[in-house]
C-alpha cells in the first residue's frame, strides 16, 4: 500500500480534501503545515521581482493586492465541506508537523520517518529536492493553469487577462528543479460558459482541480504508471503574481464572456 505526504501552508482546504480521500480509500497519510514564510525569504521575493520586473511592476503588483477586492469580491469556498471542524479532525488523525520552514532538520527528518512513496503539494512556496525528494516514487503538483504554456503564479487571471477564456485549466505534473516544469501527468481546461460569477467561476475551477488530483491518485493507489509528458523543448511562459492591470483585464474579459453567455441564451429562448 502505497503512502502518501501532503504538504501544504496553514491548512489550505485543497490539502485536507486530498487527504480525506486518500485516507477514505484506506491510504496513509501525514501532513506537513508550513505556519508561514520566512521574512528573509519574502525579500527575496520581492528583490527578485524588483529586479526582474522593474519598479512599475512592484507597484502595480501593491496596488493589485490593497485594490483587488474592488475588482474581484471574494468568492464561494472551493471546499465547503472542509471546514474548521474538518481540518481539526485530520490534525489529530494524521500524523503531522508544523513549521515555518519546510527544509529545516525537524521537518525533513519528519519527512524521512514517513517514508512516503508520494509527496503532494497543496498550496506551499517553491522547494527545494531536499524536501520532495525524499519521495520513493516522486512529487506530484497541482498547478492551475495549463502546463507549458501558463507556469507561475495567478494563471486563471493571466489567461483571462490574455483574452483567453477557452484556455483556463489546470495540470497535475511531477515537481522538478524547474518551478512547474516537471513532466505533466494530466492537464484539462475548464472554459467559462458565462453562467456564473468570476469568483464562483475561480472557486469552479479550484475544485475541479483538486478532483482532477485525485484522479490521478487512485491510478497510483492502483499501482498504474502514471503518464509523463515532457515539458522541454515546448514554448512556455512563466508569470508573476498578477497586479491591478492583469486583473482588471481579468475581469473585463470574463464580463463579455457573461455577455456572450447572455446573448445565446436568449437566442435559444
Amino acid at each position: 500500500m502505497p503512502s502518501f505526504l501532503i504538504a501544504t501552508t496553514r491548512d489550505l482546504p485543497e490539502a485536507h480534501f486530498l487527504a480525506r480521500f486518500l485516507d477514505a480509500r484506506g491510504q496513509r497519510v501525514s501532513l506537513v503545515n508550513l505556519t508561514g514564510r520566512p521574512p528573509r525569504q519574502t525579500l527575496r521575493v520581492a528583490a527578485r521581482l524588483a529586479r526582474t520586473r522593474g519598479l512599475a511592476y512592484v507597484a502595480d503588483f501593491l496596488l493589485g493586492r490593497a485594490l483587488s477586492r474592488l475588482w474581484l469580491p471574494p468568492g464561494p469556498p472551493a471546499f465547503p465541506d472542509i471546514d474548521a471542524d474538518a481540518v481539526a479532525q485530520g490534525r489529530a488523525r494524521w500524523p503531522r508537523i508544523d513549521a515555518m520552514d519546510p527544509h529545516g532538520p525537524a521537518v525533513l527528518q519528519f519527512v524521512e520517518r514517513q517514508a512516503p512513496d508520494w509527496i503532494l503539494l497543496a498550496g506551499v512556496p517553491v522547494l527545494r529536492p531536499a524536501f520532495y525528494g525524499l519521495a520513493r516514487r516522486g512529487a506530484l503538483n497541482r498547478h492551475l493553469g495549463v502546463l507549458p504554456h501558463y507556469r507561475g503564479s495567478d494563471c486563471p487571471l493571466w489567461t483571462l487577462a490574455e483574452g483567453c477564456p477557452e484556455d483556463v485549466g489546470y495540470s497535475i505534473h511531477f515537481v522538478a528543479q524547474k518551478v512547474d516544469g516537471g513532466d505533466v501527468v494530466h492537464c484539462e481546461r475548464v472554459p467559462a460558459d458565462g453562467t456564473l460569477t468570476l469568483p464562483q467561476y475561480l472557486a469552479r475551477l479550484q475544485r475541479r482541480a483538486s478532483e482532477g488530483f485525485a484522479g490521478v491518485l487512485e491510478q497510483a493507489i492502483d499501482g498504474a504508471a502514471l503518464p509523463r509528458l515532457a515539458q522541454d523543448g515546448i514554448p512556455c511562459r512563466r508569470f508573476p503574481p498578477a497586479g491591478l492591470t492583469a486583473i482588471r483585464r481579468a475581469v473585463r474579459t470574463y464580463a463579455r464572456v457573461i455577455a456572450a453567455g447572455e446573448r445565446a441564451a436568449a437566442r435559444a429562448a
